[in-house]
């Protein structure tokens, strides 16, 4: 017979209802985050986002019960981020007439990201040497490709399916090894990075379409 923890979904524990469990949940998570980035998924351990949050440690476990489950929702968090960009800020009409503001929408909209959370682009470059780690990774990236993939049928609809998808993944290599140095990089670097970013992915695509 199968434990109880196999047949849960990896996440919250318990969903917060009264704003003060809210925004303990947003403090546990915002802290995991900051671990991570500082860390690394071998490093995060739930004493240490205790530690980082300012909270005992049985407020976790209220919560979450594994330090897996504290990633999990903080990636599923980041990926109803990033389906809020998808969805309200990038549209097909930008991206036929003008590739190079979409391209800059999106990958400002993701330093947005990195920028209100430090663990963002750990989790979404899947930078961790750990199969579940990558896996929430995988499904993060998967959230954005699939709303891309919509995208740049409307826009190019003449573009065959298997060459629309080949674009998109060199495109997501591109954007995963970029956007992953942006917790590495140092003072005055980050907004050179993020336009040399820009330029390749506009590049590429106006070489390829």
């Amino acid at each position: 017979m199968s434990s109880p923890r196999q047949n849960t979904k990896p996440g919250l524990r318990k969903a917060p209802t009264q704003v003060r469990s809210k925004e303990r949940v947003a403090r546990i998570l915002g802290a995991a985050g900051a671990v991570l980035a500082d860390h690394g998924y071998a490093g995060l351990t739930v004493k240490a986002v205790a530690t980082e949050a300012s909270v005992p440690i049985g407020t976790i476990y209220q919560f979450f019960a594994t330090k897996e489950d504290i990633v999990a929702a903080l990636s599923q968090q980041f990926a109803q981020e990033i389906r809020a960009l998808a969805q309200e800020r990038l549209n097909a009409s930008t991206l036929r007439t003008d590739p190079a503001s979409f391209v800059a929408v999106l990958i400002d909209g993701m330093a947005e990201l990195q920028q209100r959370s430090s663990g963002f682009v750990c989790v979404y470059a899947g930078s961790q040497s750990d199969s579940a780690f990558e896996a929430l990774a995988a499904d993060l990236r998967q959230v954005l490709g699939a709303r891309l993939d919509t995208l740049f049928a409307d826009a190019y609809p003449k573009l065959a399916a298997s060459e629309r998808r080949r674009i998109l993944s060199v495109w997501s290599d591109i954007t995963r090894a970029m956007i992953g140095g942006l917790d590495r990089s140092r003072p005055g670097e980050r907004d050179a990075l993020l336009r040399e970013l820009k330029i390749v992915l506009s590049s590429y695509l106006k070489a390829k379409l």
